[in-house]
């Protein structure tokens, strides 16, 4: 009987830990342009399609450090893991410190080639709450 009560207590722990994380905003190429709202310590997870093995690659423009923080490295996918240099998608990962209103700009670029305007781009515009 004890046993059934600690099982009990120990899954309502795991599963109010688990829902207390923060929450996660996915967006893709179809959310370019777009507004959304999320609060402090949520992450907006952005995945587009691209490939490394050319040189290009999707990073921040101006990213206000105020108010989104990169979290880790961004990490591609392969279409096809069998074929070499195959395309994929690149996600890249933000974490929201404060309050406010900005916009979140990708480029998708080679980072060595100065004045050389990117070949694709993602906007959208963030409040934190």
């Amino acid at each position: 009987m004890l046993r059934k009560i600690l099982f009990y207590i120990t899954l309502v722990l795991v599963l109010n830990l688990t829902a207390c994380g923060p929450a996660s905003t996915k967006l893709t190429a179809n959310d370019n342009g777009g507004q959304f709202e999320v609060k402090v310590d949520d992450l907006i997870v952005v995945t587009l399609v691209g490939n490394p093995s050319t040189g290009y690659t999707w990073e921040a423009k101006d990213l206000d450090t105020t108010m989104f923080e990169l979290v880790g490295e961004p990490e591609f996918v392969s279409d096809n893991s069998d074929l070499l240099g195959a395309g994929g998608t690149l996600t890249l990962t933000f974490k929201a410190l404060q309050a406010g209103t900005t916009t979140l700009n990708l480029v998708y670029h080679r980072p060595w080639e100065a004045d050389v305007e990117p070949i694709d781009s993602f906007s959208v515009t963030v409040t934190v709450k």
